[in-house]
């Protein structure tokens, strides 16, 4: 497996531990789509997913902060870090997991998550799809907490 994706999802949690948007360079393209249990971010945002202000807003580096934002916003204490990860042999897939944890916004419940992501990489090496599986339960919290004052 490449050390770069490796080094590259590194830095990204160092970055959202410390709150930052800040991206490694190259490590999303940026078309990178985003999915939530199957179904693409944009998908989630609007009735109108292809519409090209949605896919600005979900797609590549801004799609992650937007969505960092409102998981953030959620969950202001939240830490991640970085479990397992295994590559297929063409390098093209990359599977991990991350845990997940903080304290939720509206409740103050501590959450502690265990997701497994998949990514997708193009030849260059940068994610094309970056896709997590959580409990349907836990997503509803995370949701229910992101829309607490």
């Amino acid at each position: 497996m490449s050390t770069d994706i490796v080094a590259g999802i590194d830095r990204l949690i160092e970055y959202f531990n410390k709150r930052t948007l800040d991206l490694p360079d190259g490590l999303f393209d940026r078309r990178a789509q985003f999915v939530i249990n199957g179904t693409p971010f944009e998908a989630l945002l609007s009735a109108t997913p292809n519409d090209a202000l949605v896919l600005m807003l979900s797609r590549g580096p801004a799609g992650y902060r937007f969505t960092v934002k409102a998981l953030q916003h959620a969950i202001p204490d939240a830490k991640l870090d970085r479990r397992e990860v295994a590559a297929d042999a063409d390098r093209i897939t990359v599977t991990l997991q991350l845990g997940l944890s903080g304290t939720l916004r509206d409740s103050k419940e501590p959450i502690r998550l265990a997701l497994p992501v998949t990514l997708q990489l193009n030849v260059a090496g940068s994610v094309t799809v970056a896709a997590v599986t959580i409990l349907l339960d836990d997503l509803q919290k995370i949701q229910r907490a992101r829309l607490s004052p």
